[in-house]
C-alpha cells in the first residue's frame, strides 16, 4: 500500500479525519461528569416505568431497579462497607449483581469481579489481592468459595442466586433444580437478608470523581495470571456517551440481548451499562451457553446485540434461525477478537438471507480502553476495516522502534488515548508503565500490541497481534488474519485458527499453519488439500501456510476467542514435509 505522508498534512492524531462524520457540536465534545449511578438515573428519569430488565419472564422497571440499588447501598452501608472500599464479587449477569454494581459505585466502593469459572487458587488471589473483606458469591459456586474459606478471610459473605428476580413459579422451580446446601451462619447471609438489613439505614451519595475505580474485572489471561483492569467512571460512562452518538440506529424501548458476562470490561461496559443508558431493554442471560445463542434470538427477537466473532459462527450454523426472517434485527455488533474477511463474508450473506436490513456494526476494542475503540455503523463502513474511532476517542499509529507517530496507509502499532482508558491494571504499576505510556506529545496512549494502519477517511485496519505475529527464517513477517479470512471463505470450514510451528531447516523462525474445524460430513483430507492448493494459488509465496490441518473443534477462551494458545505447543514440531509428500 501507498504511504503518504503524515507529516505534509500533519499527525493523524492532531488532524483527525474521522471527525468529519461526527456533527461539528460534538467537535472537542467530552462525556458528563458523573459517577456511573448518577449518569444511569438522568439518563432513564423520563423512563422510570419502562423495562430495564427482561430475566425469563420477569420485567424489572427502571424504577424498580433504582429503587432496589439504593436498597442494597443500604445494606452495604448497613454492614460497614464505605468510600474507597472494594467487595469482591464472584457470580454472573444477574439482576443482582448489576445492583450491586450500582449500589457501590452509589456510596463510592469499587466492585471486584471475578469470573465464577476460574480455579479456587485464582479467585483466592483475586480476592486475597483486593483487600475486600465482603464477598457476594454465586451458589452454585460456592463450593469454590467453601475450598478456600480459611485463606480469604471475609467479614461477610454474601449468597446470591440466580432464581432471585424470577418470576414465582420459575422461582420455585429454579429452587428445587439448583438447590445448594449453604451453611448460613453469622457471616454468611442469603442475598435477602443482606438486604432487610438494611431497612432504615441512610446511605448517602458519593460525590462524583472521574478517575475513582468502579470496578476491576480481568484479562484473558494469555500471558501469565490475569491482569485487573481498573475501570473508572469517565472511561464507562464515556463509552456509554460514544454509542448515543455512534449513529446506530435504535429507540428507547427496543431490545437488547446481553450475553456478554459482567466479569468481562466487554460485558460490563458495552453489554450491561451502555444499553441500560441508552434506554434499551437489556435481556439478561446470566449463563450464556454459545450453542443456544439461535435459540436465544428465535425466543426474544432483540433489536439489538453484540457478540465476539466466534459466537456469530454458530449463529450462523444454528437450525433454530435457518429459515426465520430476522427482519426484526438493527444492531449485529461485533467486538472483542478480529473477524476474518472470510468469516465477515459468509455473515453478511446469513443478514441478507434473512432479511436483516443494517450492515455489521464490526468493531475494535481492548479491556484496557473500557472495550470499544471505533466501530462500523451503516454509512460509516469500509469492508475490511474496524471502523471510525468514537466520538471522544483519539486513534494514533505509531513505529513500535522508534515510537514516532505514522501517516496514512502506514502500518505500525495501534495506540488509544481519552476518556475511555483504564485507570491502570490493579496493584500491577509495572505492567501498567508497559501498556500506558507517556509519548512526547504529552499525552498518555495505551499501546494495543496491535498492527494496522488508518485511511485518509479515518477508517481504521487492523492486521492481528504483534505477538501473534509469526516470524520466518528469513524475517519476513507473516499476520495470521490474512490466512485465516482466505481459508474461512471455504463453505466446509467453520472456524480456523492459524499457528506457528518451528522451521525445520533452519535453526529460527516459524511456518504458518492452519488447523480448520469442518462441517459434520466433511472429506477432512479431501478438503485440507483443497485449501491448501487455494493458499497456493491466491497468498504470496512467504505468507502461505506449509500444512493445513483438521482439528475436532477450535476451542473457545472463557471469552469467546479463538484458543489458539492450545495448539501452539501440541503442534510447534509438527511435520509439515511430511505431510505435504502424503498431499502430493
Amino acid at each position: 500500500m501507498k504511504t503518504n505522508t503524515g507529516n505534509k498534512i500533519g499527525k493523524i492524531s492532531e488532524v483527525r479525519p474521522w471527525m468529519k462524520y461526527y456533527p461539528e457540536e460534538l467537535h472537542g465534545t467530552s462525556a458528563p461528569k458523573n459517577t456511573i449511578y448518577g449518569y444511569l438515573k438522568d439518563t432513564c428519569k423520563d423512563r422510570l416505568d419502562c423495562v430495564a430488565l427482561h430475566y425469563y419472564g420477569s420485567d424489572i422497571t427502571y424504577r424498580k431497579f433504582i429503587s432496589r440499588i439504593e436498597e442494597c447501598a443500604r445494606a452495604f452501608t448497613a454492614i460497614g462497607v464505605k468510600h474507597g472500599d472494594m467487595v469482591s464479587m464472584v457470580s454472573v449477569s444477574t439482576p443482582e449483581a448489576l445492583i450491586a454494581m450500582y449500589a457501590l459505585n452509589k456510596i463510592g466502593a469499587s466492585l471486584n469481579s471475578i469470573d465464577p469459572r476460574m480455579d479456587t487458587e485464582s479467585i483466592k488471589r483475586m480476592i486475597n489481592e483486593s483487600n475486600s473483606d465482603v464477598l457476594i458469591a454465586l451458589d452454585i459456586a460456592f463450593s469454590k468459595i467453601k475450598a478456600i474459606m480459611d485463606d480469604i478471610d471475609q467479614r461477610h459473605i454474601i449468597v446470591q442466586s440466580t432464581w432471585i428476580s424470577l418470576p414465582p413459579v420459575k422461582k420455585l422451580l429454579m429452587k428445587v433444580k439448583n438447590k445448594c446446601k449453604i451453611p448460613y451462619s453469622d457471616t454468611i447471609v442469603s442475598w435477602q437478608s443482606f438486604i432487610k438489613n438494611g431497612e432504615g439505614i441512610n446511605a448517602e451519595e458519593a460525590p462524583y470523581v472521574g478517575d475513582a475505580t468502579v470496578a476491576v474485572t480481568y484479562t484473558g489471561g494469555t500471558t501469565g495470571f490475569p491482569k485487573g483492569v481498573m475501570l473508572t467512571n469517565d472511561s464507562m460512562n464515556s463509552v456509554a456517551y460514544n454509542f448515543i452518538y455512534s449513529g446506530l440506529v435504535y429507540e428507547k424501548g427496543q431490545r437488547f440481548l446481553g450475553i456478554m458476562p459482567i466479569f468481562s470490561s466487554y460485558g460490563m461496559v458495552c453489554g450491561l451499562h451502555m444499553p441500560l443508558n441508552l434506554g434499551l431493554e437489556l435481556v439478561l442471560i446470566p449463563g450464556f451457553v454459545p450453542v443456544t445463542i439461535g435459540k436465544l434470538v428465535r425466543k426474544y427477537k432483540p433489536e439489538h446485540m453484540i457478540s465476539t466473532p466466534a459466537f456469530y459462527e454458530i449463529l450462523i450454523q444454528s437450525k433454530e434461525v435457518k429459515n426465520m426472517d430476522l427482519s426484526f434485527m438493527i444492531t449485529l455488533g461485533s467486538g472483542g477478537d478480529s473477524m476474518n474477511a472470510g468469516l465477515e463474508g459468509k455473515l453478511e450473506q446469513f443478514m441478507k438471507e434473512h432479511n436483516i436490513r443494517y450492515p455489521l456494526a464490526q468493531g475494535y476494542g481492548m479491556s484496557e480502553v473500557s472495550a470499544p475503540v471505533s466501530f462500523c455503523v451503516d454509512d460509516r463502513y469500509k469492508k475490511g476495516s474496524v471502523g471510525i474511532p468514537c466520538v471522544t476517542t483519539l486513534v494514533g499509529i505509531f513505529d513500535p522502534e522508534t515510537g514516532n507517530e505514522l501517516g496514512y496507509g502506514e502500518r505500525g502499532e495501534i495506540c488509544i488515548s481519552g476518556p475511555s482508558m483504564m485507570k491502570g491494571y490493579f496493584n500491577r504499576s509495572e505492567e501498567t508503565d508497559i501498556v500506558m505510556r507517556r509519548h512526547g506529545d504529552g499525552r498518555i496512549w495505551v499501546h494495543s500490541g496491535d498492527i494496522g494502519y488508518m485511511d485518509e477517511d479515518g477508517f481504521l485496519f487492523v492486521e492481528g497481534r504483534i505477538k501473534r505475529m509469526i516470524t520466518r527464517f528469513d524475517g519476513h513477517k507473516v499476520f495470521p488474519i490474512n490466512i485465516e479470512s482466505l481459508v474461512s471463505e471455504h463453505q466446509a470450514v467453520r472456524n480456523c485458527v492459524v499457528i506457528g510451528i518451528n522451521d525445520r531447516d533452519h535453526v529460527q523462525g516459524q511456518y504458518p499453519m492452519a488447523l480448520v474445524e469442518l462441517a459434520n460430513g466433511s472429506d477432512s483430507d479431501k478438503i485440507c488439500r483443497e485449501i491448501f492448493d487455494i493458499c497456493n494459488a491466491r497468498l504470496e509465496e512467504r505468507g502461505k501456510p506449509v500444512a493445513v490441518v483438521s482439528v475436532d473443534s477450535v476451542g473457545l477462551t472463557g471469552f469467546g476467542k479463538n484458543d489458539y494458545r492450545v495448539f501452539e505447543k501440541g503442534f510447534e514440531n509438527f511435520d509439515y514435509l511430511a505431510w505435504q509428500n502424503r498431499c502430493v
